[in-house]
């Protein structure tokens, strides 16, 4: 047996499912529900069944990406179609936040190790 093998400890996943249009009167709700996710689990956020957001409900995405990378753990949006998919393209989250296409690939994400970053870039 080889002891220089580390075994990564196994993580909880979390899939919050959102259904229907999230704007500035319902942005406290998206936060409500994220913000009841274990901080220290690794969290995929189905938008599937979402039809619309605005910059209030992305500004929630990025906080609560932000306050699971500070606990070491992960926060994947995945499977946004439509008007909702462009407009992750058009600001860039799809590219700055962790995103995957469909559910399963989001899963699959989250079952990988994560990347190690240099120590200057935490």
């Amino acid at each position: 047996m080889n002891d220089d093998l580390q075994h990564p400890r196994s993580r909880n996943v979390t899939i919050v499912e959102l259904h229907g249009e999230f704007d500035l009167g319902t942005a406290d709700s998206v936060t409500a529900e994220l913000r009841d996710v274990d901080p220290e689990s690794d969290v995929l956020v189905d938008l599937g069944h979402v039809t619309f957001v605005d910059s209030t409900t992305l500004s929630c995405f990025i906080s609560a990406s932000r306050r699971h990378q500070r606990h070491g753990s992960r926060f994947v949006l995945a499977h946004a179609q439509g008007a909702v998919r462009r407009v992750l393209a058009i600001t860039g989250l799809d590219q700055a936040l962790d995103y995957c296409d469909t559910v399963a690939e989001g899963q699959l994400l989250l079952a990988l190790p994560r990347p190690t970053q240099p120590e200057d870039a935490r």
